[in-house]
C-alpha cells in the first residue's frame, strides 16, 4: 500500500488480562519499521506505526464490549508531551474503574470526546457480542465517503467478532469507496514460528492475501453474473484482454486471441494453488467460444449467458445463431453479411415445411416472436408467456438449442 493515502483503521478491543495491577503488555514487532512496541492494546501500536509510515488515518473506528479495556487507548498518547498526558490521567482512572463493571454510553462518549481532540477521527462503538448485524449497520452509518483503504486489526475480542467484521467489509466495499483491505494480527503465541524477530517479541502478521482473495471473489462474481472475464484474467496475470471481450460482445471473430487466452489458462491450471483451480474453471467456460463458425460461437455464448441469467443477450444470440447456421448449412456463402440475414429469414419462411418438423417449426417461430417482442417491447403474437413467465422462456430456450443442434450441427 502506498503511504500518504487515506486510510480507515478498524480495530476490535477486548477485555485484557490483568497483571501486576494493570493490563498485561506484549512487545509487538513491526517488520515495516523494525521496532518493538510494548502495549496491552495492539491497535494502539498499529495506529502509531501507520502514522510513522505516513498514512493519513482519516478514521479509527473501534468496536468493543462494555467491559473492554477502553482506558488503554490512552497509550496512543504516551509519546505526547507531559501536559497532554496529565490532562487525561483523571479521566483515564475513571474509565479504568467503570469498565470493570460495564462502561456507560455517557462515560464512553466523554472519553471519546477527550481522545478525539488528540486522535482525529477516533470513534468508540460499544457492541453486544451477540448482535451480529451491528457491525455492518454501524459501518454504513459511520464510514467515510472518501476513497480510502482499510486496515483491519483482528487481534483482540471474541473470535467470532473479527469474522463478522471482515464479511461486513466485503459488503461495504460495494457501497463505499474502498480501494483495498489489509489485515493485521498481533500473533501473541506464534513467536516460535518466526526466526527473524527479536527475542521474546510477538510477531505482527500483515495478511495481504485477504485483499487478493476479496478481489478474486469480485472477479469471479462479475464473470458468473455477466460473463465479463477481463478483471478475472488480470488477477491471474493475463492482461490486455479488454479488446478481445469487446469483440466477442460485438460478435466479431477474435479466435486467435481467445485461443491464446485459453492456452495460457490451460498452462496456469497445471499449478497446485487456488489460482490454478480458478484458471481451470475459467478455461472450461471459455473453450466453447472457440467454435469454428460464427453461429456455433453465438449459440455457445447464448448458453453461457443463459446460465448467468442474462436472458435478453441469450435470446438474441440464440436466434441470430440459428438463422446464420441455417443459412450456412443451405449454401448462403454471404451469411456473415448483415444484408444476407433477411434473405435467410425469407428462405426459412418459404421452406419451413421442408426445413422443420411441425414441432420444430413451432419452436422456430415462437423463438422469433419472442425475440422481436423482447427487443422491441411489442406484443408477442400469442407467445406472451415466454416474455412474462420465466419457466416458459427457459423451456423455449432449451427447445431452440436442441433445434439448432438437430438441424445445423453436422
Amino acid at each position: 500500500m502506498n503511504p500518504n493515502e487515506k486510510v480507515v483503521l478498524l480495530s476490535l478491543i477486548g477485555k485484557g488480562i490483568i497483571e501486576n495491577g494493570g493490563y498485561k503488555k506484549a512487545g509487538y514487532y513491526f517488520e515495516e519499521t523494525d521496532e518493538v512496541i510494548y502495549t496491552s492494546l495492539f491497535g494502539a501500536a498499529l495506529y502509531k506505526v501507520l502514522k510513522k509510515l505516513g498514512y493519513d488515518i482519516v478514521q479509527w473506528i473501534i468496536f468493543g464490549t462494555r467491559y473492554s479495556n477502553w482506558s488503554e487507548l490512552a497509550t496512543v498518547l504516551e509519546d505526547e508531551n507531559k501536559e497532554e498526558i496529565d490532562g487525561l490521567v483523571e479521566w483515564y482512572m475513571k474509565v479504568c474503574e467503570e469498565e470493570k463493571k460495564g462502561i456507560s454510553d455517557q462515560m464512553l462518549g466523554q472519553w471519546e470526546s477527550l481522545l478525539s481532540s488528540r486522535i482525529p477521527g477516533i470513534r468508540l462503538l460499544p457492541v453486544d457480542p451477540l448482535n451480529y448485524d451491528i457491525y455492518i449497520n454501524a459501518l454504513l452509518k459511520e464510514f467515510t465517503e472518501e476513497k480510502c483503504k482499510v486496515m483491519l486489526d483482528i487481534t483482540h475480542s471474541y473470535r467470532h467478532m473479527p469474522v463478522i467484521l471482515a464479511f461486513s467489509i466485503m459488503v461495504l466495499k460495494y457501497i463505499k469507496e474502498i480501494s483495498g483491505v489489509s489485515v493485521y494480527y498481533g500473533a501473541l503465541n506464534m513467536g516460535e514460528f518466526m526466526n527473524d524477530i527479536p527475542a521474546n517479541a510477538v510477531p505482527v502478521l500483515k495478511i495481504d492475501l485477504i485483499s487478493d482473495l476479496v478481489s478474486m471473489v469480485e472477479g469471479l462474481a462479475t464473470f458468473d453474473n455477466s460473463g465479463y472475464f477481463v478483471d478475472l484474467l488480470n488477477l491471474l496475470g493475463i492482461e490486455n484482454t479488454e479488446r478481445t471481450y469487446f469483440w466477442l460482445e460485438m460478435n466479431r471473430q477474435p479466435r486467435s486471441q481467445l485461443r491464446q487466452i485459453t492456452e495460457m489458462l490451460q498452462s496456469f491450471s497445471r499449478g497446485d494453488d487456488y489460482k490454478a483451480s480458478i484458471a481451470g474453471y475459467l478455461n472450461d467456460q471459455l473453450k466453447p467460444l472457440l467454435s469454428s463458425t460464427l453461429d456455433k460461437r453465438m449459440v455457445e455464448r447464448a448458453k453461457l449467458f443463459f446460465g448467468k441469467k442474462q436472458y435478453l443477450k441469450a435470446l438474441i444470440l440464440l436466434y441470430e445463431g440459428l438463422v446464420i447456421g441455417i443459412g450456412r448449412k443451405h449454401g448462403f456463402n454471404d451469411y456473415l453479411d448483415y444484408d444476407a440475414r433477411e434473405k435467410i429469414r425469407q428462405f426459412i419462411k418459404n421452406n419451413d415445411s421442408v426445413l422443420f418438423s411441425d414441432a420444430q417449426k413451432e419452436t422456430y417461430y415462437k423463438l422469433e416472436y419472442t425475440r422481436n417482442a423482447a427487443v422491441h417491447g411489442s406484443r408477442a403474437r400469442g407467445t406472451q408467456d415466454t416474455v412474462e413467465q420465466l419457466d416458459s422462456f427457459e423451456q423455449l430456450f432449451k427447445e431452440a438449442v436442441k433445434l439448432y443442434e438437430d438441424i445445423v450441427i453436422d
